[in-house]
């Protein structure tokens, strides 16, 4: 499977109003779009919105 690489801009809290941040990381996925898929599920079970863009990129 390859390896990708996410950025996340523009998170929003769910737990803290208000509070906005970013994350990045890697992970494995069959496709860019499963990756971003997986990434929008993995932060929202984390309690963040993705608001702003989230970048992908092959490794």
């Amino acid at each position: 499977m390859p390896k990708y690489s996410f950025t996340a801009e523009s998170l929003a809290d769910t737990l803290v109003p208000g509070e906005i941040t970013n994350a990045s990381g890697t992970l494995n996925a069959s496709s860019p779009q499963a990756a971003k898929k997986a990434v929008e599920s993995s932060l929202r079970g984390r309690g963040y919105d993705p608001v702003g863009n989230i970048t992908i990129t092959q490794k």
